[in-house]
């Protein structure tokens, strides 16, 4: 980019945003969509993953063996999902579930050791379930700031100097040396719970 000249003789670089109003708006309607849509799926995704960590970590529900009897398939395209159901017993045979549930595909007849909550779903346990899940905590918290970084430059783009004030009140060399930290965690994480994460599918039985 061309530097330009600006009081006393500075040099500046012009400015990179959308020069006209029409171009302002566009760029920050498509800026608000995206931070939108990932804002959502981190924090929506975030949530699940995280409910569903604490039966894989046997924190929470009821432990036992799940023996699939048979599976229903509903929808279609990326709207297709897969519930199968079968009998359910505690491992201290104090609970028994004739029509337990869990969101997966198995063979008839396959048993699986599982973690039941209140509902009657079941969670998978073990080390290739947990290790899915942080993996997917891990994708979401970048998506999340990936987002709420889009939402804050669709606001800056609207309202260029109020957004700069705002940024500059805010924001901080710290602040900014924290969340790379952060990212980095998180793409470390990502990379070695999806690598521990395969190798447990692989080893299942």
């Amino acid at each position: 980019m061309r530097p330009v000249k600006a009081g006393r003789g500075h040099p500046v670089r012009a400015a990179s945003a959308p020069r006209t109003v029409a171009g302002r708006i566009g760029t920050a309607l498509f800026m608000l969509f995206i931070g939108l849509l990932f804002s959502g799926l981190g924090a929506g995704g975030g949530v699940a993953l995280a409910d569903g960590l604490k039966y894989s970590t046997r924190m929470s529900g009821t432990p036992g063996l799940l023996k699939i009897d048979t599976c229903i398939t509903t929808g279609s395209g990326k709207q297709r999902h897969t519930d199968c159901y079968g009998f359910f017993r505690s491992d201290d045979h104090r609970v028994t579930d004739s029509f337990a549930s869990i969101g997966e595909s198995y063979d008839k007849g396959t048993v699986l050791p599982v973690q039941r909550d209140a509902g009657g779903h079941c969670y998978l346990v073990g080390v290739a379930p947990t290790a899915g899940r942080l993996a997917g905590l891990c994708a979401c918290a970048v998506a999340l700031v990936a987002g709420l970084t889009s939402l804050c430059g669709a606001f800056s783009t609207v309202a260029p100097r109020l957004g700069s004030r705002i940024g500059a009140a805010l924001w901080s060399p710290e602040a900014g040396r924290v969340l790379g930290r952060l990212l980095r965690a998180c793409g470390i994480g990502f990379a070695l719970f999806a690598v521990t994460g395969v190798i447990g599918w692989l080893a299942m039985p």
